[in-house]
């Protein structure tokens, strides 16, 4: 974490992206990262053609009206290739208070000219409400 945010990220909404210490709001270690409303995070990573990789990581929602979305994009000399998306419905996520659900999304094969991928992890809820993501890992497979 950097200046209360997570290191090699970038931020849509940088406002509402900051990291969480609080008992229940943590799945592992000392911080999580909490994204209100409207906020995003995302990074680039360098992939290899033709292999399949997952996304994945815990979430909860602060309030009962939180949703997301994660995409992997995979970057080619040619454009933009989409790898998957996972959706969380409103009132779908976890509210309870310790209470992390573990998410997984497989992408599909990297197209053999992939040179890297984003990663994109977008927030939607009904006023003020956030969630907390904790262990978000980009894995080979």
């Amino acid at each position: 974490m950097s200046n209360d945010k997570p290191t090699g990220w970038v931020f849509t909404n940088p406002g509402g992206v900051y990291s969480e210490s609080a008992q229940g709001r943590v799945h592992s270690g000392q911080k999580s990262v909490s994204l209100k409303d409207g906020s995003a995070i995302s990074q680039t990573v360098t992939v290899e053609g033709g292999c399949y990789y997952a996304l994945s990581f815990f979430a909860r929602g602060e309030g009962s009206q939180v949703g997301l979305n994660a995409t992997v994009t995979f970057l080619t000399p040619s454009g933009s290739v989409s790898g998957g998306t996972l959706t969380v419905r409103q009132q779908d996520m976890s509210s309870s208070n310790r209470v992390f659900i573990y998410y997984q999304l497989i992408t599909t094969a990297a197209p053999a000219d992939a040179t890297s991928a984003r990663i994109d992890l977008a927030i939607n809820a009904s006023g003020s409400q956030a969630a907390d993501l904790d262990d978000i890992s980009f894995l080979t497979l």
